[in-house]
C-alpha cells in the first residue's frame, strides 16, 4: 500500500476540539499523519499508540553481546594464560561474571543509543516539514490527515465540523500548503 502524498491540515485552539477530531478522523478512516502540539497531550498519545518503540530489542542485543563477550574475554584469557592458584580450575566463571556485567551494561547503553539513532532516523533533514507551522510551537494545536486527491474534500468538511480554526490542503511534493 502506498501512503498518500496530499493532505488536510487542521488548526486548532484547544486540546478537546484536537482531541475530538483525532477520533473521528480514525473513525471514518483517514490516516493520521501526524499530530502538532506545543505540549504533549497523553490523550492523543493513547489514541495514536503505535507499536512499542525498537529501542528496547537493540538495548537487549547490546547487553547480550556484552555479557557473552566479557565472559568469553575472561575465559579465554584465563585459558591462554595460565594462573593456577590453590588448585582451583583456571576457567572458573564465577570471578569473569564481574567482567561480563560490566560489558553487558557497557554493550547495552551503546545499543540503546544506537537503537535511538535508528529509530529516529536521525540525522533527520526534512525537517519541519511540509505541514509544520511556527503556532503548533506556541498556542495551536495542528492536525494533518494524509488522503488522496479525491477525499481531500472529505477531510476537510471533517475538520471544519470538529473545531479547526483553519483548513490547509497540503501536497507533499511541492512542500506548499494551499489555505482554505
Amino acid at each position: 500500500m502506498t501512503r498518500p502524498t496530499a493532505g488536510v491540515l487542521g488548526s486548532f485552539a484547544h486540546v478537546d476540539t484536537l482531541v475530538a477530531a483525532v477520533d473521528q478522523a480514525k473513525q471514518r478512516g483517514f490516516e493520521v499523519r501526524d499530530v502538532f502540539s506545543p505540549v504533549p497531550v497523553e490523550e492523543v498519545q493513547a489514541k495514536l499508540a503505535n507499536k512499542p518503540s525498537p529501542v528496547r530489542f537493540y538495548t537487549f542485543l547490546g547487553g547480550l553481546a556484552g555479557l557473552v563477550g566479557g565472559l568469553a574475554l575472561g575465559i579465554l584469557t584465563s585459558l591462554i594464560w595460565n594462573i593456577v592458584v590453590a588448585g582451583k580450575p583456571v576457567a572458573n566463571h564465577v570471578p569473569f561474571m564481574v567482567l561480563g556485567f560490566e560489558a553487558m551494561i557497557l554493550l547495552g547503553g551503546l545499543g540503546t543509543f544506537l537503537g535511538l539513532v535508528v529509530a529516529a532516523r536521525l540525522p533527520y533533514r526534512k525537517f519541519p516539514g511540509p505541514a509544520y507551522q511556527e503556532s503548533f510551537s506556541k498556542d495551536r494545536f495542528g492536525l494533518w490527515l494524509g488522503c488522496k486527491e479525491t477525499d481531500i474534500k472529505r477531510a476537510t468538511a471533517l475538520l471544519q465540523s470538529a473545531g479547526a480554526e483553519s483548513v490547509t490542503q497540503i501536497d507533499e511534493h511541492d512542500g506548499k500548503g494551499r489555505g482554505q
